[in-house]
């Protein structure tokens, strides 16, 4: 089992950051910058999580997580495409808000094995749960 200390003591950090949060368009450049990055080519079979600079209050205390998922994909092919579209009538509302009141957003990712994805994602989802009685702000939203 991996808990979220663990994973943000051994994880590394796509460069760049996502901050702007006045126009789509900036935010979609920045969001092409990030996950066109080498990094997030060589990035495979990974758990990440979205992270923003201060601290979100939650159902109980606080957290800068605003997102943790999987890919055994590299991240660059698990968002890259999808840029123009990461930025929905859902998603967009939802990061110029976080950006504008929380701060900038970096991409935290640890490389693991294949077999081991799935059950990194269930194990960080359960611990943010356990100690926030909710999960992540983005986990949660319907898109």
């Amino acid at each position: 089992m991996i808990t979220l200390q663990e994973f943000f003591q051994k994880c590394e950090y796509l460069p760049g950051r996502l901050q702007n949060h006045q126009s789509k368009e900036g935010f979609i450049n920045e969001f092409r910058e990030v996950f066109g990055s080498k990094e997030a080519k060589n990035a495979w079979n990974v758990v990440y999580a979205f992270v923003c600079e201060k601290k979100i209050p939650r159902v109980k205390g606080k957290s800068n997580v605003v997102y943790i998922g999987k890919t055994e994909w590299e991240l660059r092919h698990r968002y890259l495409p999808y840029a123009d579209k990461f930025i929905s009538l859902f998603n967009w509302p939802f990061f110029s808000y976080v950006i504008e009141h929380y701060g900038v957003i970096r991409i935290a990712y640890l490389l693991l094995d294949k077999k081991d994805i799935k059950q990194a994602e269930t194990d960080l989802l359960k611990d943010y749960y356990k100690q926030h009685k909710e999960p992540p702000p983005h986990n949660a939203q319907r898109r």
